[in-house]
């Protein structure tokens, strides 16, 4: 055969063009170039959500990088409250630390890095599936990168700041898989050592990263002639930083004891318990709504919680479309195994990876904090955007029939379609995560049965009342009242929501009402909010002594809570007793040393005590 006819020959067996093929190195850049620009118009973006817990109000993060040391020895939000924590991130919080420091109440810096770390996510996504697979799958490699960067589902994550922990899991655990097959490959401890070190970030950064420690050695064994020994033997090392992590983790968590997710969170909680058919049947079914969201991505919504959707039983649609879908990928993933038809065996790795990354947030296996959020589709999405890929690059080789697969291709056509889709749904809910005032007015009407959202959206619309006057500001009012009302109609036991009603009607000077909502709220639950303004409402009644019990209260239920160390210390100095007045006054100051009426009103105690010392009083 002579050598013209061989280049024509392996110029026939690639299934991409040459052109594409030379121009690999920067497809990856990109596909970074593509992911940043879907996400450019949150770079303005305000803080919404928990970004208020993990950065704006969180004492602990607004001291900069010198608290490191005290985010990384306290639980998640212990800069934000007291109460014992289950969470440990230290990562995403010393980051934020980091970008306080340099810009102090500037969420754009934030946003920016979010959106940077994601670009640089889809550049390395592109490289390590560049780096797992065969060159002649580059068409593959390409159509999966940009399916996930471009993904409506990824919006919570890159648009919500705090969601940076999510990122960073992703971000260094794909880029310890990285290293650890090109440890593989090459055997270079080097690699080895990266691979761990990236790993152990990803676990500091959430816990959920916990599962890149089944991916790992599935990925070798899927995608390299590997021996499963040597395979064990290597991946047992990331179990050293694992036990590390979770020892650390307990350390400063502590023993963390059941407890049963808050109805609003979780409306599993609702089900008898957790045997039950409606516990399952309504976890089956929230996978379908998981599975809808990734394959229809027209309705985001970031909530869907009690009562949006009621409890199902198994025989529900959507358990049972769940059940089928369980059954017929595992159906797939053993025939994968016992074929050896590769792109069979790349959508099943999808499936594999999918499954584990979402075994820990479908509450089947346990029960977990919350019953639907969209971030936990970020880490599984890629098997899904696998399964898609693989599935649009087989039709490309059906209908090219043996030539090059190029752009023409009718199936790489339907793929960048689908991704132009997913680029503009993309921008276009970003536009909802503006701010958290504009999140809950838009989402309420997709999930209008939702307590929670009908209470955070009441909260946005009381703040706008704060910044009007007259009859303005009394119609905002009214109108958060009536959504907080809606919430309680929703959910009868919701405390916090109770406590916002009294709080509308004090400021609407029905103070009965008020009084009589707070009580209601403490009752179903000990509420540090609510016991604080009745305390306000005893003072301005001459009610000292009840006052003082509520302020007590308030500040046992939230020992950093400001308002109640000042309000408990103009009790005491109401009452003459100004040395405990002064101690209030100075631990308000110990969380917040800046605070100019607590500094005024420790003035006026210690000068009032020198008064009472000097008349001997």
């Amino acid at each position: 055969m002579s050598k013209k006819i061989k280049q024509a020959k392996n110029k026939a067996s690639n299934p991409i063009n040459t052109p594409i093929a030379k121009s690999n190195k920067w497809v990856g850049l990109a596909i970074a170039l593509i992911a940043f620009l879907i996400y450019a118009n949150t770079l303005a973006h305000d803080y919404c959500l928990d970004d208020f817990s993990a950065i704006k109000e969180n004492r602990f993060v607004k001291q900069g990088l010198s608290s490191t040391s005290t985010l990384v020895t306290t639980h998640y939000r212990a800069g934000y409250w007291n109460s014992k924590g289950t969470l440990y991130r230290p990562l995403s919080l010393v980051m934020f630390a980091g970008e306080w420091g340099l810009a102090p109440d500037n969420a754009k810096l934030s946003h920016f890095v979010n959106v940077l770390f994601f670009a640089w996510t889809g550049w390395l996504l592109f490289q390590f599936l560049s780096l797992l697979l065969d060159k002649k799958y580059f068409g593959l490699v390409f159509l999966v990168s940009l399916i996930f960067v471009t993904h409506p589902i990824h919006t919570e994550v890159v648009a919500n700041i705090k969601s940076r922990d999510e990122i960073m899991a992703f971000f260094l655990g794909l880029a310890g898989l990285y290293y650890f097959v090109k440890f593989y490959d090459h055997r270079k401890i080097l690699s080895l050592i990266l691979s761990i070190l990236f790993y152990t970030l990803a676990l500091f950064s959430k816990e959920s990263a916990i599962t890149w420690l089944a991916i790992y050695p599935l990925t070798i064994l899927f995608f390299r002639k590997a021996n499963f020994s040597k395979v064990a033997v290597w991946s047992a090392l990331f179990v050293v930083p694992t036990a590390v992590f979770l020892l650390i983790r307990h350390n400063i968590l502590g023993t963390i004891a059941s407890v049963k997710p808050d109805i609003v969170d979780n409306f599993f909680t609702t089900a008898e318990d957790i045997t039950s058919g409606q516990y399952y049947g309504s976890a089956l079914y929230m996978v379908f709504e998981y599975f809808k969201a990734l394959v229809l991505p027209f309705n985001l919504v970031s909530e869907k919680g009690y009562n949006q959707i009621p409890l199902m039983g198994l025989g529900s649609f959507g358990a049972i479309f769940a059940i089928l879908v369980i059954l017929a990928s595992t159906f797939i993933i053993f025939r994968a195994l016992r074929q050896k038809s590769d792109l069979l065996k790349i959508i099943a790795y999808g499936l594999l990876l999918f499954g584990i990354s979402f075994s820990i947030y479908s509450n089947l296996i346990v029960e977990i904090g919350s019953s639907y959020a969209e971030r936990f589709l970020y880490m599984p999405s890629l098997g899904f955007a696998m399964i898609v890929g693989t599935g649009l690059f087989w039709l490309a080789q059906k209908l090219g029939k043996g030539k090059n697969i190029s752009f023409s291709n009718p199936a790489i056509i339907i793929g960048l379609a689908i991704s132009l889709l997913f680029s503009v749904l993309t921008i276009n809910r970003n536009k909802a995560w503006y701010d958290s005032a504009t999140l809950y007015a838009t989402d309420v009407l997709k999930s209008p049965n939702s307590a929670k959202l009908n209470y955070h959206h009441g909260l946005e619309i009381g703040k706008k009342g704060n910044k009007l006057k007259g009859n303005a500001q009394i119609n905002q009012y009214k109108e958060a009242l009536s959504f907080f009302q809606k919430a309680i109609k929703i959910n009868p036991k919701y405390s916090d929501a109770y406590g916002q009603v009294g709080l509308y009607y004090y400021r609407l000077k029905d103070y009965d009402n008020a009084l009589k909502n707070y009580l209601i709220a403490t009752k179903l639950k000990p509420n540090a909010n609510a016991y604080s303004n009745m305390g306000i409402i005893y003072f301005q009644r001459g009610d000292l002594k009840n006052a003082e019990k509520v302020y007590k209260l308030a500040l046992k239920y939230e020992p950093s809570f400001i308002d109640a160390y000042r309000n408990l210390g103009a009790v005491y100095g109401s009452t003459k007793r100004y040395k405990l007045a002064i101690e209030q006054f100075k631990k308000g100051l110990t969380y917040d040393p800046n605070n100019k009426i607590l500094k005024q009103y420790l003035a006026s105690a210690q000068k009032d005590l020198r008064n009472q010392q000097a008349s001997g009083q």
